[in-house]
């Protein structure tokens, strides 16, 4: 393709698609679409080749060459297109010129853009980063920009990273601290800095690329500001100075006050208001110190001032009061107008907005009210020394954990619902921000410039920023899991991993390639199968699961990086955990069937014991019942039926025409029929002694006795295969159903009764039907008083769990159904 390929050097790729790079001193340049690089000239003593703008250029020690177009072909790729293979020299994305060998170290140049013409002269000086400066070693050897625009740079001794930082430091002389600010009207600020050596007091420009030192008192200065002849005043223990041009004039301090710390100054008329420690608030006014007197306040006043424009002025003062003084009128704000901020210790009035910072906080003045500002960290406006609003409306706070930014519409949002913590941004030390405001003095601890710019002092240095430029990070970060361990085991993260068994633990590691503030990278990820929403991670890296049973489950990780934006794709990883022969569905399955058998043999287990119990209770029933039969027959039977012979002794020496004797012999009938009833009732107590006997031939036997005594036909029917009955069941029915046949014969006086016995397979069913009399419903229901006939039936039903049922009208006869399931009835 044209390339001879012994040096080749600077691959690089134009915005017209143009591959150019340099081989052996050969400027080469391949045009989209062709197949062969052609020669367009030489590349000798040129330290690289750059891309800037989608123009290709050569960079020399001296000047910057641009190279011929090859290609007609609009730039319509990626102006910052590039290799990111390193080189000795790079030009950033803000138009800087970096390079190494210069001859040692780094070095940056500001080019002139927009770059005019084909040839650019490399003038000016460089600024130089050394060793001194932070860089890791003296000798640079390869400079790169990644993505998100922060420059790498490889010396012989490390790897240095340069980003862009909000927050721009200022060049001041180390081990200084307690910086007084105050605005310049060139854009630029005077700095105080108190070092153990002596004070000085600095100029900084509005670049911030050099700090110019003035001559100035080399007190300790605690405040600066100035009046409304825009002139300089430095105060401070040991007295208070004002600029004249190039001279300073000290002005005597008030009598009794002493060197006493200065809290802040403002404008007062054509003079100053000075608040001093201890001293109270003392107005300097043609060339005289007056003690400030309020109605209906002491003198001196302890407070922290603030000026908001003309004549209205605010002071801070302990225990949450605040005052307005206007027009030589006061008002009084504390606690219930919501000042809960306790000492109040700044106070600062902006365009639009009063705003006053103490110990527990700081609070906005809002339709005559203090509403306290409170966020999601409460540490977060801790601190505060100094508030700035900008142009926009948004509100920038100096306080212990650095610079905190308010925006407009997020105010607006908090002050419509005070209930929702207040949205902010935090820019600290990983910003740029030198090391947190001080709490009290000096303030205030940020100004506005009148260019724009806000300079923020903290204990370590004073930094600038430009709030009308984007911050913003707009680079999404990479995610990608980098590692998964189990039971002690390293598994490679990407394709599905299927884990041992039993694996109930597992950890979970991963990143995301976001390199400018790797540090606030933050992570939310969820497993799926066990978490039901997104889990934060905040800046970890790793995560735990445990108690994990098997089964498949996909882990998926999102990267959002510093400033919020989150990356177009989620890291995925399968994983599975295999099932042990125990954690098996049909091992589960086994054990449910090996419970319900328990379960069902422990209950067949309490059946049969109920059973026996019941068996033994019968035994002993029939037992006793067998033993009251026998005392009847021997006892009471016997002894009726000798006074019965001996009654018939008696009757027969009477002659047949006595009248007594005809009485006896009725009386003697009388007997008998009783006699053979309670033969009867005696064979009823021993009639379960034949248990493998029928019941229903039984009882037909029993219903032809009384059909002997009482007129009646009765009829038997049985359906179904007749079943051996339970002998608690059979006793019982057997005591129901004699009695039921002793009602139908003897007082229904029935000519027609019929037993229809039903015994089916899940239930038995009884049922008794004659065409006697009857008797009303409500007897049925609830018998006669004082008879137990019906009731006894009803007891004896309940007793064994079955249904009884009577039905009955005047001279409709009577029916009497039991039914009773099979599984308490039958004997097997």
């Amino acid at each position: 393709m044209g390339v001879e390929g012994r040096a080749i050097d600077g691959v690089v790729v134009d915005g017209r698609g143009t591959v150019w790079l340099c081989d052996n001193d050969r400027l080469l340049g391949l045009p989209q679409g062709e197949s062969r690089f052609r020669a367009v000239g030489e590349c000798k003593d040129a330290t690289s080749l750059q891309v800037l703008r989608g123009e290709a250029w050569l960079v020399f020690a001296h000047e910057m060459r641009k190279v011929p177009a090859l290609s007609r072909m609009a730039i319509a790729r990626d102006p910052r297109l590039s290799t990111r293979r390193g080189s000795s020299t790079a030009v950033d994305r803000d138009g800087n010129l970096w390079t190494v060998f210069c001859p040692a170290g780094l070095c940056r140049r500001r080019l002139p853009w927009p770059l005019a013409g084909d040839r650019v002269p490399l003038t000016g000086e460089y600024q130089r980063f050394a060793a001194p400066e932070g860089l890791s070693g003296d000798f640079g050897m390869m400079i790169v920009e990644d993505v998100e625009g922060s420059l790498w740079v490889a010396t012989k001794t490390g790897l240095d990273r340069f980003r862009r930082a909000a927050l721009v430091p200022a060049p001041m002389p180390r081990a200084t601290s307690n910086f007084a600010l105050a605005a310049d009207p060139d854009g630029g600020v005077t700095v105080a800095a108190f070092s153990p050596v002596a004070s000085t007091v600095w100029q900084l420009s509005g670049t911030a690329g050099a700090a110019e030192q003035v001559s100035a008192p080399s007190a300790q200065i605690t405040a600066a500001g100035r009046d409304r002849q825009g002139r300089l005043w430095l105060v401070g223990p040991a007295g208070l100075w004002r600029r004249d041009g190039a001279r300073w004039l000290e002005v005597p301090r008030p009598p009794g006050v002493g060197e006493r710390w200065i809290s802040g100054i403002v404008p007062y008329g054509d003079g100053l208001m000075v608040a001093f420690q201890r001293g109270g608030v003392q107005t300097w006014e043609d060339g005289r110190w007056s003690p400030l007197s309020l109605p209906g306040l002491p003198t001196p006043l302890e407070a922290s001032v603030a000026q908001a424009g003309g004549s209205t002025y605010w002071f801070g003062l302990k225990d949450n009061q605040v005052l307005r003084w206007t027009d030589g009128a006061v008002r009084r704000f504390g606690p219930a107008e919501g000042v809960d901020v306790g000492d109040v210790l700044h106070v600062y009035a902006g365009r639009s907005r009063l705003l006053v910072a103490g110990e527990r906080g700081v609070a906005i003045l809002w339709d005559n009210r203090f509403v306290s500002l409170t966020t999601e960290a409460p540490e977060t406006l801790a601190g505060v020394s100094g508030i700035a609003e900008t142009a926009d409306g948004d509100l920038w706070l100096n306080g212990r954990k650095g610079a905190v930014h308010v925006r407009r519409d997020d105010l607006r949002a908090f002050l419509a619902d005070p209930g929702q913590p207040l949205k902010v941004e935090v820019l600290d030390t990983l910003d740029g921000h030198p090391g947190g405001a001080t709490a009290f003095w000096p303030q205030p601890s940020v100004v506005e410039a009148s260019d724009g710019r806000l300079w923020f002092a903290g204990t370590t240095g004073v930094a600038w920023l430009d709030p009308r430029r984007s911050r913003a990070n707009a680079v999404a970060p990479v995610v990608r899991i980098t590692g998964l361990r189990a039971h002690g085991v390293d598994y490679p993260p990407g394709a599905p991993v299927t884990l041992p068994k039993n694996a109930e633990m597992m950890e979970l590691r991963f990143s995301a390639a976001s390199l400018a503030v790797p540090e606030r990278v933050s992570f939310r990820y969820r497993l799926d199968g066990v978490d039901h929403r997104w889990r934060d991670a905040g800046a970890r890296r790793e995560t735990v699961y445990n108690s994990l049973s098997p089964g498949s489950y996909r882990f998926r990780v999102l990267a959002v990086n510093s400033d919020g934006v989150e990356a177009p794709e989620e890291a995925v990883q399968d994983i599975v955990i295999p099932a042990a022969w125990y954690q098996t569905t049909v091992f589960r399955v086994l054990c449910v069937a090996a419970v319900i058998a328990l379960v069902w043999g422990l209950h067949r287990l309490r059946l049969r014991q109920a059973a026996w119990r019941a068996r033994e209770k019968m035994r002993t029933r029939m037992a006793e019942r067998d033993r009251i039969a026998r005392e009847l027959h021997d006892t009471l039977l016997q002894g009726v039926q000798g006074l019965i012979l001996r009654f018939e002794a008696h009757s027969a020496q009477l002659p047949a025409t006595h009248p007594v004797r005809a009485a006896i012999d009725a009386d003697l009938v009388m007997a008998d029929g009783v006699l053979d009833e309670s033969r009867r009732r005696v064979m009823s107590l021993r009639g379960t002694a034949q248990t493998g006997a029928s019941l229903p031939r039984a009882l037909e036997d029993i219903a032809s006795q009384l059909a002997r005594d009482y007129d009646g036909e009765f009829r038997l029917e049985i359906v179904g295969r007749e079943r051996l009955l339970r002998p608690e069941v059979r006793d019982e029915l057997r005591m129901i159903f004699g009695e039921a046949l002793l009602n139908a014969f003897r007082h229904a006086r029935a000519s027609r009764i019929t037993m229809t016995w039903r015994f089916g397979w899940w239930r038995l069913r009884v049922e008794l039907r004659d065409d006697g009399t009857g008797m009303p419903v409500d007897l049925a229901a609830t018998g006669r008083p004082g008879h137990m006939g019906l009731a006894s039936m009803r007891e004896r039903a309940q007793s064994l769990g079955a249904v009884l049922r009577i039905d009955s009208a005047p001279e409709q006869g009577t029916t009497v159904t039991l039914a009773m399931r099979a599984s308490r009835t039958y004997a097997a």
